[in-house]
């Protein structure tokens, strides 16, 4: 019989995010990583908990160069090495700071398809907590908003806010619009309206921070901005 040919290892080496880290088995941890090159991918990272001198990096927030091993077919690759190519180290000594960039890294890791690599979205998440490490006098609630809007590009699901998603009817910029996230952007009153209600205004304002056209998004525009992020997010991710 022809001896079996087993499948190539592949290995990658990539700059990389840690987005989840939990423990498996005795020693071993499970690391999920958005890379540079792969897009999102889950690895083990074997014998980190009982020695923290393999993997001293393996943090969040600091932008990692990493080497992983991917077999085909299998279900997680290996981590083989980990090393922090940044360091964020005022971003990771800030409280508010961590949590707006932790939720930045919740949205990638729910909603990012595996073994897929997404360059805009890459350079929008590590542009943000750039940002947030950085002396932007920005807050980190706004730089979130803001991000939130063009991750939504990033991953092709951009919010329409200038007509209407279901009949195409042009909205007028000086009149206000219903929104309804989960539907992709404005719907007008004829085609069922959205639960969200926005003046001319800031409508104008969101679009132009979505199309990377305005510097940031004012302080008042933060709350709705992001309540239109988390609900096109959340209806994509739970494949509304």
């Amino acid at each position: 019989m022809p001896r079996s040919v087993r499948p190539r290892t592949e290995r990658l080496r990539t700059e990389a995010l840690l987005v989840r880290r939990v423990p498996f088995g005795e020693a071993d941890l499970l690391v999920g990583l958005f890379t540079e090159q792969g897009g999102l991918l889950s690895a083990t990272a074997r014998g980190a908990r009982r020695s923290s001198k393999r993997f001293p990096a393996l943090e969040p927030m600091h932008l990692l160069r990493v080497t992983l091993e991917i077999r085909p077919g299998a279900e997680l690759a290996q981590l083989t090495e980990a090393a922090i190519e940044r360091p964020r180290l005022r971003l990771a000594g800030d409280l508010a700071r961590l949590e707006v960039a932790g939720r930045a890294l919740r949205w990638v890791r729910e909603i990012a398809p595996a073994h897929t690599a997404e360059q805009a979205a890459w350079h929008e998440l590590n542009g943000l907590l750039d940002r947030l490490d950085g002396a932007s006098t920005a807050s980190p609630q706004a730089l979130l908003a803001e991000t939130g809007l063009r991750l939504l590009i990033a991953f092709g699901w951009g919010l329409e806010l200038t007509q209407c998603v279901r009949c195409g009817r042009a909205c007028d910029a000086t009149q206000s619009a219903q929104v309804d996230p989960a539907r992709g952007g404005l719907v007008c009153r004829a085609c069922g309206g959205g639960p969200l209600f926005l003046r001319p205004e800031p409508r104008e304002r969101l679009l132009a921070a979505m199309l990377g056209d305005a510097p940031e998004i004012p302080e008042e525009d933060v709350p709705i901005a992001l309540e239109l992020v988390e609900g096109a997010l959340t209806a994509h991710a739970s494949g509304g």
